[in-house]
């Protein structure tokens, strides 16, 4: 998720010519343009993906089946998109339906469903210019209609979208025209564009049930079994002409990691998703298979309920943030995949980061903080295999790094039921992780905003939320980005976050698969589409 320039994307030109063709943990330890319009972001988001070198020198072919195996699904899962609860869901989602915009692999923004998109009233109000010729899978042509009434499926008191938070902020959305979206803020957002290419923000047709699946993406759905497997065929009116490649395309389910990479390994799938870092290592050794990582916003971290006792102590706090020894974590519990943390949720994938001094393990300081805090005793810390991989194991070094700095902590192991429910929130010291979050803004409201439910260190500070609101609103890049850093620095050095590492996203493909891209923000299904089988 972190550091160097992402410079791999596949420009996708109609022009392109087309050729037909029918065991044992690796470590253990003792363990736009902002806008495309009047407003430019003039910053490219950095990051690192690694992949084949070949991907974009071959000639993309049409045909054969693509079989993909893809962890967290649910025979509860659904594709209608108000209830994307599962990875396994988003990956359909990717297949079916578009967005107004999506990320491109540079973390620009880029065209899906809207052509262009402007700002006026400082941001407030956003207008969206809709591409024409476009339809839905059943036949009916694309209209402003059918996104208002899909993107208002998502809004209000009686949705169960998770992307209600992201349209909070959104007070009117209509069609100006058919080929026309206004969409009304409550106050001014330069960012908002940006959460236009949620996930869950698909183009359905208005008055079809959403339960169908029915949208404007590059593959139709012919069944699917929750929990199990997704069936689809290649969309010939798809508006990109040069997508699909595959004909068609099958999502098997494969919750289990090792039985995932053995599918792999067995010319199974061509595809698997989430590879955990301890079990990469039967995968290198193979001829017949590639990895794909790609550095992505997720953090992994340890928080401290700072409105209770004794992390109400901003001394503690910050002596437990030099007793922990970030990079020796990150290479002995994820094999060296990702990158480090720095106690605040932003990295250089964002397009506005800027560095702060890295908090690195100091025995010596966090002594001398931990002997001003007037604290004694042991430290309980709450964790579970499930909260991010290793996680347990995480917490047992810092057990041994902050023993040097004479600090007791006491790793508390519990089971993954009821973690999210009866611990996370509710303990005074845990693990967590928090998902890929879209822009800045959200990277600060979610998990710190004071009056975020999302807040889990009930970390309260006015001035930080001024700063929040003074951003939105703030055109000039340079001092949004000014903003954001003081942001970042309060984060720093005085939120309940310890932030250990940003995880990457690490796949699978058979090595005669082409033109795969990671995603920084965890979008990878969308690349599906621009695959293709070497011959």
């Amino acid at each position: 998720m972190n550091e160097q320039q992402a410079n791999r994307h596949r420009n996708w030109e109609s022009t392109m010519d087309f050729e037909d063709s029918s065991n044992k943990p690796l470590l253990q330890i003792d363990r736009r343009t902002f806008l495309r319009g009047s407003v430019g972001l003039g910053i490219a988001a950095v990051g690192r993906i690694v992949q084949p070198t070949t991907a974009f020198a071959r000639t993309p072919r049409r045909g054969g089946k693509f079989v993909t195996g893809v962890k967290s699904g649910s025979t509860t899962d659904t594709v209608d998109p108000v209830d994307l609860n599962s990875t396994a869901s988003l990956f359909v989602s990717y297949q079916l339906g578009n967005r107004l915009l999506e990320r491109a692999t540079d973390g620009k923004l880029a065209s899906e469903l809207a052509e262009s998109w402007e700002p006026s009233d400082s941001g407030k109000t956003w207008t969206f210019t809709l591409r024409k010729g476009v339809t839905f899978h059943n036949g009916k042509d694309f209209t402003a209609n059918d996104m208002v009434y899909s993107l208002n499926r998502h809004r209000g008191p009686d949705t169960r979208s998770g992307a209600a938070g992201l349209m909070k902020a959104i007070k009117d959305i209509k069609a100006e025209g058919p080929y026309q979206l206004t969409v009304a803020l409550s106050a001014p957002d330069v960012g908002f564009p940006f959460l236009m290419t949620n996930a869950a923000l698909i183009a359905q047709p208005e008055g079809e049930d959403p339960a169908k699946g029915i949208g404007t993406g590059p593959f139709i759905l012919d069944s699917g079994q929750p929990g199990v497997r997704y069936n689809f065929h290649r969309n010939p009116d798809y508006f990109r002409p040069e997508e699909p490649l595959f004909d068609e395309l099958e999502i098997l389910v494969i919750n289990d990691d090792t039985a995932r990479i053995s599918a792999l390994l067995a010319g199974s799938t061509h595809f698997v998703s989430d590879l955990t870092p301890n079990l990469i290592g039967r995968i290198k050794s193979s001829p017949s298979v590639t990895i794909n990582v790609a550095d992505t916003t997720t953090f992994c971290y340890f928080v401290m309920q700072t409105n209770q006792a004794p992390f109400d102590n901003p001394d503690l706090r910050l002596a437990l943030k030099y007793a922990v020894d970030r990079n020796l974590i990150l290479k002995m519990t994820q094999a060296g995949y990702g990158t480090i943390g720095n106690d605040n949720p932003i990295n250089s994938i964002y397009p506005l980061y800027s560095e702060l001094p890295q908090h690195t393990y100091d025995p010596d300081k966090a002594r001398f903080y931990y002997k001003k805090s007037g604290h004694s005793g042991a430290i309980d810390l709450y964790t579970s295999e499930s909260v991010f991989p290793a996680a347990v194991n995480a917490v047992e070094i810092f057990q041994q790094t902050a023993a040097k700095a004479g600090i007791t902590i006491n790793p508390k192991r519990v089971p993954h039921d009821g973690y999210w429910s009866d611990v996370w929130m509710k303990k005074p010291f845990c693990a967590s992780r928090f998902g890929s979050l879209a822009t800045e803004d959200q990277a600060f409201t979610q998990p710190f905003a004071s009056d975020s439910p999302w807040n889990d260190g009930n970390w309260y500070r006015p001035e930080f939320d001024k700063l929040l609101v003074q951003a939105r609103s703030e055109l000039d890049v340079e001092k949004r980005k000014s903003l954001y850093h003081e942001a970042a620095k309060m984060v720093q050095e005085d939120a309940g976050h310890i932030t250990l590492m940003f995880s990457p996203s690490i796949n699978g493909l058979a090595k005669k698969v082409q033109g795969f891209v990671g995603d920084h923000f965890h979008a990878e299904g969308k690349n599906f589409a621009r695959c293709w089988f070497e011959i």
